[in-house]
């Protein structure tokens, strides 16, 4: 079973032991987002060529989706606190080594190692949560995580720029590197256990087995492909951000408000999805998809660039309510003997897409302005939501044939 029929009350232990999983994310990604800033700027500073820093961005996208698939099985035949702690010693490896080197080559090569030595991490970690906390508290745990996830990756850019200006991309390097010992050190005070019941691994072998579960679930498969249309057609919104920012004369500042205002409106909306539940999720994935999309289309036409920013923190609201009743639905369909793999499949999948995302992005944006690119983006989230309206039909109790009891009540 992937979600234990018994209901767990919520304990202190419990909350405790997912703080500690969401400050883990935090602290490494705050670090990764850093380094990566560095990294792009360190290479496009050397070489003077965008093409190269493009390069990076690429890479570390497109192993991710190519390898997390692959890496998602060791979470599934190995203690996930052990693959967690693994990738990130390893990746502490690879980021204070990039602070030795200095040719474009050597830093894009080190750079591919510590995607690659990251790719287990986020499906091990993911498939963890039902197991450290009851069923009826999911999304609270998602919620909790993903709000780390969301201060990472919105504090990681600006501080990395700040370092890289005051103490030098080599250090910025050394730094994330020690995220990554403590981001470790956190995930082994965790108490709760991160791997459930694997009775039935029998039916689950080998690595395409999530690729083979998600194909025979009409669920899990809809909101993959959803999610797979959105964000090939959402990054071109990351190039159009300088050029809009240019267009309304706002300088570095309204650029930095452009880059951030979607992570910071995704923390309220992560906070508020924790109190979703089994019942509201599937309601919560498409109705909030509809307003991700109406945010979005909504930059194309605004005229003015504070509303611009208001928009950009509504769909980040929304969509981080979108990411956790995902995130709740794939879980409590998986069981634990396949979960890291299913989940694998699911980050690789969106990684690609978004990668593919950026090789059209630049000629988008050149020919048809800015403001085009949040109409794609915009276009692209509805037909999301639409795809993702059959799954209204559904009910709670078709998740019992999977092996996974429903709620007794909503939280």
């Amino acid at each position: 079973m992937s979600i234990s029929s018994t209901p767990t009350p919520p304990t202190s232990a419990r909350r405790r032991d997912v703080r500690r999983l969401a400050g883990a994310h935090l602290i490494s990604l705050t670090g990764s987002e850093a380094a990566f800033t560095a990294l792009t700027f360190t290479i496009y500073q050397r070489t003077g060529s965008a093409g190269w820093a493009a390069a990076a961005l690429f890479l570390a996208c497109g192993t991710l989706g190519v390898l997390s698939p692959v890496a998602g099985s060791l979470g599934d035949h190995f203690d996930r606190r052990r693959v967690m702690i693994a990738s990130d010693l390893a990746r502490a490896v690879c980021f204070a080594s990039l602070a030795f080197v200095h040719s474009p080559a050597s830093l894009l090569g080190l750079a591919f190692l510590a995607a690659a030595a990251a790719s287990p991490f986020y499906s091990a970690a993911q498939a963890s949560v039902p197991n450290l906390v009851g069923p009826e508290d999911v999304a609270w745990a998602n919620g909790t995580v993903s709000m780390g996830m969301n201060v990472g990756y919105t504090l990681g850019p600006m501080l990395g720029g700040v370092l890289v200006a005051a103490v030098g991309a080599p250090t910025v390097f050394l730094l994330n590197a020690i995220s990554f010992v403590a981001s470790a050190g956190l995930v082994r005070v965790v108490r709760g256990s991160f791997t459930g019941g694997r009775e039935d691994a029998g039916a689950h072998r080998g690595m395409r087995a999530g690729f083979r579960f998600i194909a025979r679930d009409a669920v899990l498969r809809r909101i993959m492909l959803a999610f797979v249309v959105f964000l090939l057609a959402v990054g071109s919104v990351l190039v159009a951000n300088l050029p809009l920012a240019r267009g309304f004369h706002v300088g570095a500042a309204g650029y930095g408000l452009l880059l951030t205002a979607w992570g910071v409106g995704a923390l309220p909306g992560a906070w508020a999805a924790r109190r979703l539940g089994e019942r509201t999720e599937r309601r919560a994935l498409v109705g909030f998809s509809f307003l991700t999309a109406l945010a979005l289309a909504s930059v194309s036409v605004l005229p003015v660039f504070t509303p611009i920013i208001l928009a950009l923190f509504v769909a980040g609201a929304s969509d981080g309510i979108v990411d956790v009743a995902a995130m709740g639905i794939f879980q409590r369909r998986t069981p634990d003997a396949v979960r890291s793999r299913v989940l694998a499949v699911l980050d690789g999948a969106l990684m690609v897409a978004f990668a593919v995302s950026f090789l059209f992005a630049g000629a988008l944006v050149e020919a048809f302005g800015p403001r085009a690119a949040y109409a794609v983006a915009g276009a692209g989230c509805l037909v999301a939501a639409i795809l993702l309206v059959p799954l209204l039909r559904g009910s709670p109790q078709e998740a019992m044939s999977h092996g996974v009891a429903a709620e007794p009540s909503v939280p």
